[in-house]
Order: C-alpha cells, then structure tokens, then sequence
C-alpha cells in the first residue's frame, strides 16, 4: 500500500496534470530511474540544477559526444474525451549555454492510443530548440553582469487538438538527436515537472474544426462570465451561486485559490488565467517557515496566493512569497549571488488595488536614482506567483540587477525573496516564445498589469518605435489598454514609477 507521503509525491501541484510521479521524485524497482518513466540514449536520473541551487529531481540530457541522443517518455492513461478535446503537454527545463544539437532536434512529442495504449493512431511532434536560441539571443543580457540570462529553467509547452474521440492514452516524449555539445560539462539540457492537462479549449485561441464561437475562449462551460470588476472575470460551476446586487455587485466575498484558479480570467486579446498553476508552491528544504524556524524537509503550501473580491471595487491578495521555481541556495556566502546573508521565508502579505486602474495625474516617474522618492523602496507589485516586485535599486540606490539567482529573484535582508527584473523563470503557466505580444506575469501596486518583454513577434516593448513605453515603462493600446512592460536590459526593468496612482 502507498503510504501517505509516497501518495503527496506522485500528485502535481495541479490536480488535473494526468503524469504519474512528474517531478521524477521517485524511483523505479532497479532504483537508478524515475518510477514511470523510460529513458533512452545519453540521458540520466539524477538532482539537476547548478550546484548553487535548490536540490530538485528531473532528467538530463548531455549534448556532448559524436551524434549523442536521448528521450525520456511516459505512457499516460485515463483520458475521457468528454473532459475535453485539448491536451497540453509542459516540461519545465533549463538548457546549459554549452547544451546544442543539429537540425534543431529537441522536441516535444505527442502519441496518441485507443484501447487502453495497445493500438497506435497517430503522433505529433514539435521542435522547441528554436526556443532555446532565441532566449539565448533575447535574454543573455538579463542574466548577472549582462550575461547568461537565458540559461534558465523555463517552461516548454505543446497544446494539440485530441484527433479521434477513440483516443484513451497518450504518450509523452522529451527527446534530442544529433548532439554536438562541445563541453561534458556545460553541454546539459535539464528537465523536471512534466504535465499533461486535459482542456475544454485551447489556451492560444485556437478553435476545433467547425467549433461555434463562445463567450469565452477559454472555457466551455454554459455558465455565463461574472464580470467582478474592470477586466476581472469569474466563471462559476453549475453548483455554484454567486449572490449579486441588482447593478451586479457582489453581495458576498469570492476567494479564487488553486481549487478554482482555472475559473479566474483576465480580458486580455482573449480571456487568459494568469494566475492558473501560480498559486501554489514548495516551501523548500533550507528556506525559513513563517515563524523563522528552519525548513527541514520540502513541504507544499496549497495557498501560497489567494485573491479575493469583495464587492469594493478593489482587489486583495494575499501571498506567501514563496517562489515557485527554482532558486539559488540562501544565504549565499560564497558570492556567486553577491554574499547574500538572508534567507527564502516564508511570509504572510496582504496587497490591495482597484479592480479596474486609470492613469493618475498625480503619477510621477522616478528621477536618477529615484531622488524624488516617486517608487518606494520595497515591494511596488506582486509577480502572478505572489513573489513582490522592488525597484531598480538596493538599500545603496545602486543598480540591483546584478545580483540575482538565476531566475532574477533574491532575499532582502527581512528574508523577503524579491525580483528586480525580469523574472523569466515566472514564465509558467504562459510560454511566452516571443511569436506574439506577451502574457500577463503580474500587477504594480497600482493595480495596472505588467506583460512580458514582447510587444509584437520578435520586437520587444523596450524597442517599440510605433508604440515607445513611457518613463514608467507604460504605454497603451487599444486592446489591452494601459499597461506595462519589463525591459530585460534597460532601466527600469520593471516600471518607472506608478501611473495610474490611486491613494
């Protein structure tokens, strides 16, 4: 019988993700591989990550060697096409500098089965090395000293369209050929976290042949859309009654957790979950809980973000500000993030802003060095995971975005693990591939949104000639009205100043 704790292990942080152990915690009955999995060619077991970092388990690929090659895959079973027509298939993962294969063959694979996995469909398949490339071309700049800031754990995504009604199984395929590393050491490709969600509708827009155009692009469900405030949208269950006033007001507080975070939309180009698989997190080994004490083993907080709506035109979060990726290890005290002597912790924050933000005339963008004190030290947003957002700057008022892990985030020296810049690791659930305009990756204490880096395919906002930000790095457009961006690279990084300031 599976005890307890084995049983924690083999669930996800989402409750739908259909792969069986996916952050490859446990081992199989030979225990040199993970339970579920099968691996071919030059790929190994083993706890992955830089030395610096958080321990966690996952895959490795080594690109080094004549030819080499590698695959690790997992037969997936239990689907019901009547849960939905959409499968979307991530790993998370983080390719070394020195990592590099021919004819771009890192990919995604997706097998599709009938009765019970024993008879083959159909497959499909696709390349995500282009991916890897164009990071490295995009977001070196954002790495420490300006260099290195694409060698990240990132999120890979294949979303596909369920081809036969007949499907039952699937099964799941990371893999690369033609390796031409040129470094045993610094030729690695890491991969954890794998999942598969079965959806009603695909993230991207994408319709089913034929599909009728509903309410929501992102929800099938007959239940209408409650509009909870500006560009704040909730869609209840059939058993559930949400009370509202005669002008739609809400007559009774509405949390959105991790049970119903797939429910919680923001009016984007389409209606997006921004906050979908960011609500919970681990609380790792070495970090500190909320009463200060030392975390000793890995322990998973359900409700590391809540929000809530109340009727008063505002929102409330509520965050931990635990985050939910990959960090390094803290305190640092051998300088490889700046002699750091704080830890992660564990904490219990409380934000509130306007539903439905406008530009303020009293707004006012920083000066040099924020002289004129128009963006407060400390947290001035909040990332969709619950991790705050500072300044630019540290207790010095000297540029802080050298000092980071390497997913841009650090302690503060009250234990508050921050970003000062982009923090391309908080890419999850999105996958922003720079094929369109960014995603949503958090919120100014104003209430305004922060997207990602890109304004169009391949042009990011930074650039924008047609669309320049303005010195809080804002700008607006008629789709998404005003909002802001990071400029991996360029001062301010985050925003300039707040610009639909409300108190």
């Amino acid at each position: 019988m599976i005890t307890a704790l084995l049983l924690s292990l083999y669930l996800s942080q989402d409750q739908n993700n259909l792969v069986l152990n996916p952050d490859f915690s446990l081992a199989n009955s030979t225990k040199v591989g993970p339970d579920h999995f099968q691996l071919e060619g030059t790929t190994t077991w083993s706890w992955v990550g830089f030395s610096d970092e958080t321990a966690i388990r996952g895959i490795r690929f080594n690109s080094f060697g004549a030819q080499a090659y590698g695959s690790v895959s997992q037969m997936v079973e239990g689907l019901d096409y009547t849960k939905g027509h959409w499968v979307k298939f991530t790993v998370r993962a983080r390719a070394d500098d020195g990592f590099s294969v021919s004819n771009d063959k890192l990919a995604l694979k997706i097998d599709f089965y009938s009765k019970q996995g024993t008879a083959y469909i159909d497959s499909a398949e696709r390349l995500i090395y282009r991916e890897v490339q164009k990071d490295r071309k995009d977001f070196s700049v954002n790495g420490n000293n300006g260099k290195a800031g694409a060698a990240v754990w990132r999120t890979y995504l294949f979303e596909e369209l369920l081809p036969f009604k007949e499907v039952d199984s699937l099964k799941l395929t990371l893999s690369f050929h033609g390796g031409n590393g040129q470094s045993k050491d610094y030729s690695q490709f890491c991969a954890t976290d794998f999942s598969l969600i079965q959806e009603q509708s695909a993230s991207d827009g994408r319709k089913e042949p034929e599909a009728t155009l509903k309410q929501s692009s992102s929800t099938s469900s007959d239940q209408p859309l409650i509009q909870l405030g500006g560009r704040w949208f909730y869609q209840p269950t059939t058993e559930e009654h949400i009370a509202l006033s005669s002008d739609g007001k809400l007559l009774k507080s509405l949390v959105i957790n991790a049970d119903n975070a797939d429910r919680f939309f923001y009016k984007d180009d389409r209606m997006v979950n921004p906050f979908a698989g960011n609500m919970s997190a681990w609380l790792r080994k070495g970090y500190l809980d909320l009463k200060g004490e030392l975390v000793k083993e890995d322990r998973f907080i359900k409700d590391n973000v809540t929000v809530t709506f109340d009727g008063s035109g505002f929102i409330n979060i509520r965050a931990r500000n635990i985050p939910n990726h990959q960090t390094a290890k803290f305190p640092d005290t051998y300088g490889t993030q700046g002699y750091n002597p704080s830890y992660i912790q564990e904490h219990d924050y409380q934000y509130r802003w306007p539903v439905d933000p406008k530009p303020s005339k009293k707004a006012i963008a920083m000066t040099d060095r924020d002289a004129n004190g128009a963006l407060n030290m400390g947290t001035v947003g909040i990332a969709v995971n619950g991790v705050a957002f500072y300044n630019p700057f540290d207790a010095g008022m000297q540029d802080a975005s050298s000092i980071m892990d390497r997913c841009c985030g650090h302690p503060s020296p009250d234990n508050r693990y921050h970003y000062h810049k982009y923090p391309i690791c908080v890419n999850t659930p999105f996958v922003d591939k720079g094929t369109t305009h960014s995603p949503v990756i958090g919120f100014a204490l104003d209430g305004m949104p922060v997207y990602g880096p890109y304004e169009a395919a391949d042009i990011m906002a930074r650039d924008s000639k047609s669309n320049p930000l303005n010195a809080f790095n804002a700008h607006f457009d008629k789709v998404r009205g005003w909002h802001y961006h990071v400029t991996p690279g360029k001062f301010p990084y985050i925003i300039g100043g707040y610009f639909a300031r409300w108190w």
